[in-house]
């Protein structure tokens, strides 16, 4: 889709959707922008952790920490992650997240919902933790599940 230049739809959701779905090819219409960022949404997951996860177009998952995990444990500050290639064992941990919630820091555990391997990471979140604080919705790694029906365990998740 061609960059708007009349400033009533902010170019990032139309660029993150993009390289989200699975042709990799900008999309014609800002119709099918609005299509494919609901599908986004609708596609996320609460799990009882505290974490969401959301199936992506190309069959990853993206997880996440949850709003109420930012909400209740009060700023966090830093953020650490299994590497790359490491592979993700349901319910394990598989990183943590350092918040300000008591003296001097409370850590907690990362879990993912379903198995598989990490494929990639959010090196922004990684980088600079703070930014979960304002925008919880960023994702932290990306896995590719090793079940071929993850959709179907995420289906047993909450919806958000």
């Amino acid at each position: 889709m061609p960059k708007l230049k009349n400033g009533k739809v902010r170019q990032e959701p139309v660029e993150q959707v993009e390289k989200e779905t699975p042709t990799g090819k900008p999309l014609p219409t800002l119709a099918t922008v609005v299509s494919e960022a609901i599908q986004l949404r609708i596609e996320t997951y609460q799990t009882p952790k505290h974490m969401w996860a959301r199936l992506t177009p190309h069959g990853t998952v993206q997880l996440g920490v949850s709003d109420h995990f930012t909400r209740e444990l009060r700023g966090v500050v830093y953020v650490a992650t299994d590497p790359i290639g490491d592979a993700v064992t349901k319910d394990q941990p598989f990183g943590v997240v350092e918040t300000i919630g008591g003296w001097p820091f409370v850590i907690h555990d990362l879990y993912s919902p379903i198995a598989g391997e990490i494929i990639k990471v959010n090196q922004e979140v990684v980088d600079d933790a703070y930014v979960l604080n304002d925008e919880p919705s960023k994702w932290i790694v990306e896995i590719q599940p090793t079940s071929p029906d993850a959709k179907k365990e995420l289906d047993a998740l909450l919806r958000s």
